[in-house]
């Protein structure tokens, strides 16, 4: 375990909001609330939002009032927009550090150690001014030598504007201070449930949970809870991972914009979610063994329906038409005439490198018949350039009724040419 490693926690800040404010900027001044898939619930929020005492996880219905009453902004989730963002953002902050680990769409970890500690919280800054000049998008970073005590820093750099988005606490004599003000279920690898644990027994902040003996941490946490402690200790025991780990699933799923009771429909929208997960494979190489379909009624009507159905493929494969043979014959299996179904979804496992696949020996195999390979290539590279689903097998469905709704979605400003920003001088 090394202590001489310095390591900084890059947060993008409401990153949904801030992906939908910098293409409309009247929203960096009004409340904002993004919704989930199908327009239900609230996923993120701005700070003019909270302060209307919105909460994320809420029903849209419980504040669509505020939209007449307070002005309150709504958008639809656009994940095309968003994932294309955080790819840039990550893109820019590549070029500042030499170390850098993408944790989510919205966080990154990075290696500050050669950088000289008098100048380490003006970098800091750099870092941010640069993101923002090149992306518009406004970060909080926290600098400490472990991750988990860089979380905790950037938990404070969000919550006092006089540090400008920045907190080092590096060789900071108030980490003590930092560490007791910092909730026991906000640090990073504890959460809820483990934070009710501790709470329970006295320990309600960061400092105290730093201070518990290694042998109740581990009998009562773990060894997960323990490497927590250390962590905030000093002691570094999550190394950076420039390399992310592989993928063990693959899973694609919508609840639908109305129910669905007819069986073509029900394939469509399956045949739909089949293709996007092959994408998935396929852009990062791998291939699945085996293929699960699940669908259910809505959960908030008399006999809800939920049931599930599998099976396993004798050659690993991401080749769409394949892929699309099994799970419809699945989705035969699951059909009930008298079930609206309101989701779907499909969970590719047993994912393996599409390099190295073990054959079936009894299969009948031309290896040198590239034609499949050639023709998910020229799909792939054509929907890329386009727009997602331009081209897509004819099981998917051209109307495509559905749909989940998005009824406040913005436009996909950097991926869609018919979406792209006008400007008119």
């Amino acid at each position: 375990m090394s202590t001489g490693r310095v390591i900084a926690q890059v947060d993008c800040n409401a990153f949904y909001c801030s992906c939908e404010a910098v293409f409309e900027p009247r929203l960096w001044t009004m409340p904002l609330v993004v919704l989930s898939n199908n327009d239900g619930v609230v996923i993120a929020l701005n700070t003019a939002a909270k302060a209307l005492g919105i909460k994320r996880g809420e029903s849209f219905f419980k504040v669509s009032r505020l939209i007449k009453t307070a002005g309150l902004q709504v958008r639809s989730s656009n994940y095309a927009l968003y994932g294309d963002m955080s790819a840039r953002v990550m893109a820019t902050l590549k070029t500042l550090s030499p170390t850098v680990e993408i944790y989510s769409i919205d966080e990154a970890f990075l290696c500050l150690s050669a950088i000289p500690e008098a100048s380490r919280t003006e970098y800091a800054r750099h870092i941010c001014a640069t993101v923002r000049q090149f992306m518009g998008i406004p970060l909080s970073l926290g600098i400490a030598k472990t991750k988990t005590l860089a979380k905790a820093a950037n938990y404070f750099a969000k919550q006092y504007p006089q540090l400008d988005g920045v907190l080092d606490l590096t060789g900071s004599a108030q980490q003590q201070e930092f560490l007791q003000a910092l909730p026991v279920s906000s640090v990073w690898g504890i959460g809820p449930r483990w934070g009710q644990v501790l709470a329970d027994e006295g320990v309600d902040n960061a400092l105290k949970l730093r201070d518990l003996s290694d042998f109740w941490v581990r009998k009562r946490l773990g060894v997960v809870g323990l490497r927590t402690v250390l962590e905030l200790r000093g002691m570094s025991c999550l190394p950076l991972e420039q390399c992310p780990r592989p993928r063990k699933s693959v899973c694609v799923s919508r609840s639908f914009g109305r129910p669905v009771q007819q069986l073509t429909e029900l394939k469509e929208a399956v045949a739909t979610f089949t293709a996007k997960a092959a994408t998935k494979l396929r852009r990062e190489h791998l291939a699945t063994g085996a293929l699960t379909v699940f669908v259910r009624s809505s959960k908030f009507k008399e006999n809800f329906f939920s049931a599930s159905a599998n099976c396993r493929l004798l050659t690993a494969s991401n080749y769409t038409p394949t892929l699309l043979k099994h799970s419809l014959a699945l989705v035969d299996k699951l059909w009930r005439k008298d079930v609206k179904f309101a989701k779907a979804g499909i969970l590719l496992t047993r994912l393996t490198d599409e390099n190295t696949l073990q054959l079936n020996l009894f299969g009948k195999w031309d290896l040198s018949d590239d034609r499949p390979t050639k023709l998910m290539r020229a799909i792939d590279k054509s929907n890329l350039f386009y727009q997602q689903g331009r081209l897509r097998f004819a099981a998917e469905g051209m109307q495509r009724g559905w749909q989940t709704r998005a009824q406040y979605r913005s436009n996909r400003w950097t991926t869609c040419w018919e979406e792209l920003p006008v400007v008119r001088v």
